[in-house]
């Protein structure tokens, strides 16, 4: 009975160090996509991984770029006529007609609510001229954004070999488009009624999880079967905002349900922490510098980012494992003043400097005047001593005779 009771306390135990395991926040999670990222959408910090950096066919996921490219043309309001080209596209469509003048917004509504490829070609023919020119468009933003492990070769993300990303880089693609308002309000609509001269009817957005996962605010799915199921969701909650991508998952529920396991670690395992404006840094000197704005870095919930400022004036925030998270000017500007005042010193002192020698040349120049009208006197007196001395000489003749 002694030898079963310890059992049973040391199985308790057990369970209770499992648990606090869990808790702490190891639980990493156990997802069947091939690649997956989360990043803190406003600072970028990465804080789930799975074979982030692996190259992967992304799919739909490619008409966010088409759809941001859009937005930013600033050309929303104006009417699109559409091609052959576009009204023939393969796979999901909203439709459109050859001829038919849509507006761009409208196009792209189209494409991202409903992932309609005709509507990619669309707008990619009225931006570019034509799909080759506009996927330059694409990977010149691709670039711009620091998606530097991405080609694209199409808008709308059917396959080709050649068309390619990674979750880390459709993470920070999506992060930018996410901070553009209208680009914002289209991928969060849930429903919109569509009239075109090919269909009528009312477009429901494909991503499921903006009716099944609480604070989802978008983005895109998409599938085709090289790429197997993509997904890129952001999801805001408790003062957390979040990027979320999985890709190659074996089904669209498997992409779902990785995305809800990799969100509800995220926010039951980090949370933002703000540094505000006026907050007192200590450097090694032991003097204290203001923030001169805001920062914020994601940290495991209860612990707190390390400080250290570097001798040129850079505050560094680091995790427990030393990894730099966020760097930050200090008193870069006060060293620059240092230096400028430094500089103008020197040009003081050879103002100083060319002032003594031009003294100096003046008091020479004098002087030597001086000595000059000297020689002068003296010769002149020499001359006088002379004639003096003949006339004496001449007046002692004349006594003598």
């Amino acid at each position: 009975m002694k030898k079963l009771s310890l059992f049973l306390v040391f199985s308790l135990v057990i369970l209770a160090q499992s648990h606090f395991v869990q808790a702490a926040g190891e639980n990493k999670p156990d997802i069947k996509s091939e690649s997956a990222v989360m990043i803190d959408a406003k600072t970028g910090d990465i804080l789930y991984q799975k074979n982030s950096a692996d190259q992967m066919y992304p799919a739909s996921i490619t008409k966010i770029v088409t759809g941001i490219l859009a937005v930013e043309s600033g050309k929303l309001e104006e009417s699109v006529i559409v091609s052959s080209e576009a009204a023939k596209a393969d796979g999901t469509r909203v439709y459109l007609l050859e001829g038919e003048q849509v507006p761009l917004k409208k196009l792209v509504q189209g494409l991202l609510i409903n992932s309609g490829n005709d509507a990619a070609i669309a707008i990619a023919e009225y931006m570019a001229g034509d799909v080759a020119s506009f996927a330059d468009q694409m990977n010149e933003f691709a670039k711009k954004v620091g998606a530097d492990n991405t080609h694209f070769v199409n808008p709308n993300g059917l396959f080709d070999v050649e068309h390619y990303t990674t979750a880390e880089d459709m993470a920070k693609i999506t992060q930018y488009a996410m901070e553009n308002e209208v680009f914002r309000e289209i991928v969060s609509t849930k429903e919109l009624p569509w009239v075109g001269e090919g269909w009528e009817t009312t477009l429901r957005n494909h991503h499921q999880l903006l009716w099944d996962y609480p604070g989802t605010t978008g983005v895109k799915n998409g599938y085709v079967n090289e790429s197997k199921h993509t997904l890129v969701t952001s999801v805001s909650r408790d003062n957390l905002d979040v990027i979320i991508v999985t890709l190659k998952a074996p089904s669209s529920r498997a992409a779902y349900w990785d995305t809800m396991t990799i969100g509800d670690y995220g926010f039951s395992n980090f949370e933002r922490q703000t540094l505000s404006a006026g907050t007192e840094i200590q450097a090694e000197t032991e003097e204290t510098y203001p923030l001169k704005e805001d920062i914020s870095v994601t940290m495991p919930i209860g612990e707190k980012p390390i400080q250290d400022v570097t001798s040129d004036g850079e505050l560094l925030l680091k995790n427990a494992e030393g990894e730099v998270l966020l760097s930050h000017t200090l008193f870069k500007e006060t060293k620059k003043e240092a230096a400028t005042a430094s500089k103008e010193e020197p040009v003081k002192e050879e103002e100083g400097s060319t002032f003594m020698q031009t003294a100096v040349k003046a008091s020479v120049f004098l002087y030597g005047g001086l000595l000059l009208l000297l020689a002068f006197l003296v010769i002149l007196r020499m001359r006088s001593q002379r004639q003096k001395h003949r006339k004496m000489r001449h007046v002692a003749r004349s006594y003598v005779k």
